[in-house]
C-alpha cells in the first residue's frame, strides 16, 4: 500500500495504519498457501484502486498527444470512433482536491481541468501539450508536465481513472464459471506504441462457479490496452484511486490511477 495526497500532516488522522497492516498479514497468510492457476484465455473480474494501472499504463500514455503526433498509438485518428462498450467512461482529472496528481496550472501556464477521454465508449479526447495540441489540431488540456527545468514539458497524465457503473461485484461473480478474481496488481511492462502490456498480478483467487475460491499465484494478465477496452462489460460503483510516480521523456511526476471493480469478458492469463 502506498497512500498519498497532497497536504500536510492532517493526512494521517484518516490514515488507519493498524487496518492497512493487518490487510497486509492476512494477503501475506493467503498468497504464502496459493497454488497455481491454468493459464488461458478467461473472464477476470480486475479489482478497484491500483487496478488502474493497466489502463493507465496501456491506454493513459497512448492517449498523450506526445504519442499521438508521433503516430506511436493506436488510439491515432480514433477521436468519435468506439473503443468500448457503452458502460465505459475514463477520465483525467488535474482539479480533484488535494489528489496526488493535482494542480492549478500546468508547466506551461495552462490551468488544468477535468478531461474526458472516453465517453460511454466512445473516444472524446486526447490529453494535450502546446505541441500536441497545435499539431494534432485540438484544444489544451492543461496536461504538460514535467520533474524538473532539466526536462522540456511534454502531455502527460494526472489523475486518471475509470468512473463507477452500476452493477455488483457479486452480479459480476455469477457471471461466471471459471476466472480469475485479480484483487490486486503488482508491476509490469507496456509497450506504448502497441499498448501490448503484461502485469503481474500480486493477490489473486480462482473463481468457479460463481464463487471465489482458492488463493492462486504466479498469474499474469496479458493483451493489448485497446483491445482489452472492448472486453469491459461491467463496471461497479466502488472507485478507489491510488498515488504512484510515473516516468516517461519529461522525468518522473506524481500521478494517481484508480478504477472501479470490473469485468474484462475474456483477457489472457498467464499462469502454469
Amino acid at each position: 500500500e502506498s497512500p498519498g495526497v497532497l497536504g500536510g500532516y492532517e493526512f494521517f488522522q484518516d490514515l488507519n495504519l493498524e487496518e492497512l497492516a493487518e490487510n497486509a498479514a492476512q494477503s501475506a497468510l493467503r498468497m504464502a498457501a496459493a497454488g497455481y492457476i491454468d493459464g488461458g484465455k478467461m473472464p477476470v473480474i480486475l479489482g478497484n484502486g491500483f487496478g488502474g494501472v493497466i489502463f493507465h499504463e496501456a491506454c493513459g500514455h497512448p492517449l498523450e498527444t506526445e504519442a499521438i503526433r508521433k503516430n506511436a498509438s493506436p488510439f491515432c485518428e480514433k477521436i468519435g470512433k468506439r473503443v468500448g462498450q457503452s458502460i465505459l467512461t475514463a477520465i483525467d482529472d488535474g482539479t480533484i482536491a488535494n489528489k496526488w496528481g493535482s494542480c492549478n496550472v500546468d508547466d506551461e501556464g495552462t490551468p488544468t481541468q477535468k478531461t474526458v477521454l472516453i465517453e460511454n465508449g466512445i473516444l472524446n479526447n486526447y490529453l494535450s501539450d502546446r505541441i500536441g495540441a497545435g499539431q494534432v489540431g485540438i484544444s489544451r488540456t492543461g496536461s504538460a508536465r514535467r520533474e524538473s527545468y532539466k526536462f522540456a514539458p511534454v502531455s502527460r497524465m494526472r489523475n486518471t481513472f475509470i468512473a463507477p457503473g452500476p452493477h455488483e461485484i457479486e452480479e459480476m461473480l455469477r457471471s461466471i464459471k471459471f476466472g480469475l478474481y485479480a484483487k490486486k496488481m503488482g508491476g509490469g511492462s507496456v509497450n506504448p506504441g502497441t499498448g501490448e502490456f503484461n502485469f503481474a498480478v500480486q493477490e489473486g483467487y480462482a473463481i468457479r462457479n460463481g464463487k471465489i475460491a482458492e488463493p492462486v499465484r504466479g498469474a499474469t494478465l496479458i493483451g493489448k490496452g485497446f483491445d482489452v477496452l472492448s472486453q469491459i462489460s461491467m463496471i461497479a460503483d466502488d472507485l478507489d484511486l491510488a498515488a504512484g510516480m510515473c516516468g516517461a521523456a519529461s522525468g518522473w511526476v506524481p500521478t494517481t490511477v484508480g478504477q472501479p471493480t470490473l469485468k474484462i469478458d475474456s483477457i489472457l492469463v498467464g499462469g502454469r
